[in-house]
């Protein structure tokens, strides 16, 4: 296990820290060509946002325009956080076919087909909201992960990230990824820890941010889809059949009071 254990230094003057984080993120706006049936993007709206229509309520949250644009700020995130490598865990020696499980924009599958032309990636979500103008090597499908597994060849890596809250069966999940890799392919799963925690007891039980964290996690949890899943995560894997499962635990603070630049960064 390779963890942050120590807790973040704070910074005790960030109103003097004047640099920009670059807020700057890719935008690939493309007409989309794609042809799909109309009942899959015939949205159902609610309080003003858009759902998917393909399973309708097995996500919680919107595929508009605004949640777009947070998962592709999400995406940033996760680079600054694992210093611009699109994974953490090292690559199959083959690596014929990636599977990005829950591509949401697709902007991980897009920028790791660029990374290796070699390699197809396929990316799956409920709703058909990935642009059009894509690699040659990358493909997108609208499916659900919590149904068998149909695809024509096996995989050699399997990309999951931040699933938590979206799932009914991990054990299922991993089932069917095991059942999809190739001999010697490997899967990562990256994901955050509902409720949230503090270093130093700052964060206390009676503050509003501690009081909607427990809320979302008891609202998840009793739609049987806990926010909490993470830490379950290597049982479940290994009981799949996975070897050699490692955890490696990063920290996300919020708001700019690390000392540390990076972390600091991460939180603004």
């Amino acid at each position: 296990m390779c963890a942050d254990e120590d807790p973040l230094a704070v910074d005790e003057h960030p109103a003097q820290d004047d640099t920009d984080a670059d807020s700057a993120i890719g935008d690939d706006n493309a007409s989309d060509t794609t042809s799909l049936r109309s009942s899959i993007l015939r949205y159902r709206e609610e309080n003003g946002r858009t759902y998917h229509a393909y399973k309708d309520g097995a996500y919680a949250l919107p595929n508009d325009e605004i949640e777009n644009e947070r998962l592709d700020l999400q995406h940033h995130l996760f680079l600054l956080t694992f210093d611009e490598r699109l994974h953490a865990a090292p690559l199959p020696k083959t690596l014929n076919r990636a599977f990005d499980a829950g591509c949401g924009t697709g902007i991980w599958a897009i920028e790791f087909a660029d990374e290796h032309p070699e390699c197809e990636v396929i990316g799956v979500d409920l709703s058909p909201i990935q642009p059009s103008a894509i690699p040659p090597n990358a493909s997108f499908y609208v499916d659900d992960l919590e149904e068998p597994w149909d695809y024509s060849n096996k995989f050699d890596f399997v990309f999951a990230r931040f699933l938590t809250g979206s799932i009914l069966n991990w054990p299922k999940f991993f089932s069917e990824s095991y059942k999809n890799l190739n001999p010697g392919g490997r899967i990562e799963m990256i994901d955050i820890i509902y409720p949230l925690l503090s270093d130093d007891d700052t964060l206390k039980k009676d503050s509003a941010l501690s009081k909607w964290s427990e809320l979302l996690h008891d609202i998840f949890t009793k739609n049987g889809r806990g926010m909490d899943s993470a830490l379950k995560y290597k049982d479940q894997l290994e009981e799949a059949g996975f070897v050699d499962v490692n955890i490696v635990k990063r920290k996300w603070p919020l708001n700019r009071w690390p000392k540390d630049p990076k972390h600091k960064q991460i939180g603004y």
